[in-house]
């Protein structure tokens, strides 16, 4: 893609592994960091993540910005695009990295008195781990980064083309299908995670850790439990009509799996693991 100076607020593991992959696969952009932490800024420029950084509203950058990244939680985005708007010039693109679209966009709508360009965007990527010392360039390779909502032809092929500079597959979606998706798909396997955490720590044995009878399956069924609490509450209770309905659905499989158990119906149950087998497989 053509070059462009690149801004972006949150230089956490997706901001950082931006930064990245700015710095790595579109070497002759530029690229800054922006927010309230200084030695954030100045660790994240000694990591090569970006050219410069500015923690007060430098005119001079922010002025100068082809794409602006806000990369924060959802709750925070459209308040950060509202302290920055003034400042920013007319044919900007504004993106997000949120996990959860309907709230944030529907925010942003409300502040955005200069009708800038404003697009959703959520990289399907990640980790448990937290911070721009986890971030890599590759991070977005292979990785679907769903485009939300309707955008002009010139901001859809700015906005794909950036994305699939970094190796990554797009999808476009509305806003409201994003989020049922999600709650299915990320969201309730987070809370079962957290499930099956909190199951196991109330039991007595745990105080000892089973003995170590536990193995990689529990480890990997569990990894997505560490994410962090305070970030997970937002995105919960913003797409909580969604999650509330997923949750329902899951628990009729636990019932079906009940079921299955009491009656001794084995082949059925065999049957059952067999589909979620081959499910599995096709991902």
């Amino acid at each position: 893609m053509e070059c462009k100076k690149i801004g972006i607020y949150g230089l956490g593991l997706i901001g950082g592994s931006v930064g990245l992959a700015v710095k790595t696969y579109l070497p002759g952009c530029q690229v800054y960091g922006f927010g309230r932490n200084k030695e954030k800024l100045q660790n994240a420029k000694a990591l090569g993540m970006i050219d410069g950084y500015a923690t007060d509203m430098d005119l001079d950058l922010i002025e100068s910005l082809d794409i602006f990244i806000i990369a924060t939680p959802p709750e925070e985005v459209a308040g950060i695009f509202e302290r920055f708007m003034p400042s920013l010039n007319d044919d900007v693109i504004v993106m997000d990295v949120a996990s959860i679209k309907r709230h944030v966009i529907h925010a942003v709508e409300k502040v955005n008195t200069r009708q800038l360009t404003f697009v959703g965007t959520h990289p399907m990527t990640g980790s448990e781990k937290a911070g721009l010392e986890f971030a890599r360039a590759d991070l977005f390779e292979k990785k679907i980064v769903a485009i939300v909502g309707d955008h002009s032809d010139e901001v859809l092929e700015v906005v794909r083309d950036f994305w699939k500079s970094f190796g990554a597959q797009i999808v476009i979606v509305s806003p409201d299908f994003h989020d049922e998706i999600v709650a299915a798909t990320s969201h309730v396997p987070h809370l079962v995670a957290s499930a099956i955490s909190s199951f196991l720590e109330k039991d007595g044995w745990s105080e000892v850790r089973f003995f170590g009878l536990y193995g990689k399956g529990l480890l990997d069924t569990t990894r997505i439990a560490q994410g962090n609490p305070s970030m997970w509450v937002d995105i919960v209770f913003k797409n909580a009509d969604n999650i509330e309905r997923s949750l329902m659905d899951f628990s009729r499989e636990i019932d079906t799996i009940l079921h299955l158990i009491r009656n001794g119906k084995k082949a059925e149950l065999e049957e059952y693991l067999k589909k979620a087998k081959d499910f599995r497989e096709t991902l």
